[in-house]
């Protein structure tokens, strides 16, 4: 698996949005996920899902962070939907069916959706959830959080 073209893509991304440069950090950032889009594993390995996995779902915070800093939360949600889905799509069945920081229905930890609805739109949906902790006791998911 040739990572180094989303590693290219993600770092002119990243100094673009360090340099002011929004349209060309958007662009890189678009064609970041693109590329983690076309990754195959080769050899199969625990190791390589992971990093395949971690890379999709990087990609997409990457852009649902590039919209919470644009003050778009729609796109920032989508964003954080499609990692979500990544994640869904290689780990389908978590065999940890007790643990209560995985929301089943919408495929996403607990602690990226509260931090989102922390900063929604809607001040009276905002307040509500101010005072929510996060939680990120889920071992397998808790990793790919929203910085």
């Amino acid at each position: 698996m040739d990572v180094s073209r989303w590693e290219t893509h993600t770092l002119l991304a990243s100094e673009s949005d360090r340099a002011h440069k929004p349209m060309m950090s958007i662009i890189h950032y678009q064609l970041a996920l693109a590329e983690a889009q076309r990754l195959e594993p080769i050899l199969g390995t625990r190791d390589e899902f992971e990093e395949l996995l971690t890379i999709k779902v990087v990609s997409c915070h990457n852009l649902a962070n590039f919209w919470r800093n644009a003050g778009d939360t729609e796109y920032e949600l989508k964003y954080l939907q499609l990692a979500s889905e990544q994640v869904m799509a290689l780990i389908p069945q978590c065999p940890r069916k007790e643990c209560d920081t995985f929301i089943e229905s919408i495929g996403c930890c607990k602690s990226a959706l509260i931090e989102f609805l922390k900063r929604h739109p809607n001040p009276l949906v905002a307040q509500q959830v101010a005072n929510i902790g996060t939680s990120n006791n889920c071992e397998l998911i808790a990793r790919f959080k929203l910085h």
